[in-house]
């Protein structure tokens, strides 16, 4: 696969290692306010979601973008890119964003949705001009950990919380408490099939057991946790409670499991998004002592996959 939009320009499949180190240093590149992708996530990810397509772009055999494109989903194809800033405006992004609208395309896909930055006007215009609408948004916190004392988790009558390390047995019971969070936050996808959910919430190499936390009564599971691992800072995952369990302490007390185990473990901050229509993630986040994080906050876009440019525009 390549490209004659910009000299020199080659876009290919991201396949082998070195494709996927090019993607990490883009990434870090583009987006240094987050920690670059991790290379087993990459590798796991190809592996394990069927239809997922990584690109990487190389002006003279130099990285200089990346992006993805994921059509097993409902209605749209899931997309990203991103460009280093120093070769901006010549022409990469619309490269590979063409690639993308042909794979999503190719797959029965009109549509690509994806995020940019909420404070990147630049990025934002640039999409528009394409046909993008807003359809949502992800508000992100953080919590400074080494400015908060450890909390000790309270959890409601007849409910215990243990580590998915302590319970490795009852991991597919947690699928149905999984889907029915996912189907129920405002904007997401659809309903993810027990291979979609298993590949994220549980094989991710980031998803460290020790900081997963699963809410029981009895035996049965009530509700769980996730975080994933990045060195420095965790980044918090789904959390997902029965339905028939809401509003009755459970999530309160699942994070206040992974906030005091992700402190004495050293971490120096956790960091989460809600979609902005969630508000009951947003108040309980905001209850426990997380604060707005605006550079890490999004919209989501969504608009044509086959991208008729502007007149004059690159």
């Amino acid at each position: 696969m390549q490209s004659q939009a910009v000299s020199g320009l080659e876009i290919v499949r991201a396949e082998t290692d070195r494709d996927l180190e090019a993607m990490i240093a883009v990434r870090a590149a583009a987006d240094p306010d987050r920690p670059p992708p991790r290379i087993e996530n990459l590798r796991h990810n190809l592996s394990a979601e069927a239809g997922l397509v990584y690109l990487v772009a190389r002006v003279e055999g130099v990285p200089v973008g990346c992006g993805f494109v994921y059509p097993d989903v409902p209605a749209y194809a899931e997309a990203h890119l991103v460009v280093v800033p120093r070769a901006r405006r010549r022409g990469v992004g619309s490269a590979l964003l063409s690639e993308l609208g042909e794979l999503a395309r190719e797959a029965g896909k009109d549509e690509l949705q994806g995020e940019a930055r909420e404070s990147d006007t630049e990025s934002r215009s640039y999409f528009e001009r394409r046909g993008y609408r807003v359809v949502g948004g992800e508000q992100a916190v953080a919590l400074d950990l080494e400015r908060i004392e450890t909390p000790v988790p309270t959890p409601p009558s007849r409910v215990r919380i243990v580590s998915r390390a302590e319970r490795p047995d009852i991991v597919d019971e947690l699928y149905l408490l999984g889907a029915d969070a996912a189907e129920d936050i405002p904007g997401h996808a659809a309903r993810p099939t027990y291979e979609q959910w298993r590949a994220v919430d549980i094989d991710r190499p980031t998803r460290d057991p020790t900081f997963f936390f699963i809410a029981l009564v009895g035996d049965e599971p009530v509700g769980y946790a996730t975080l994933d691992n990045y060195g420095t800072d965790a980044y918090h995952g789904l959390t997902a409670v029965a339905r028939s369990w809401r509003r009755r302490g459970v999530a309160t007390a699942l994070k206040q499991a992974q906030i005091a185990a992700a402190k004495n473990a050293g971490f120096k901050r956790l960091v989460t998004a809600s979609e902005e229509r969630n508000a009951p993630m947003r108040n309980l986040n905001e209850k426990l002592g997380y604060r707005p994080e605006p550079t890490l906050s999004t919209v989501v876009l969504r608009g044509p996959a086959d991208v008729r440019l502007p007149h004059g525009d690159d």
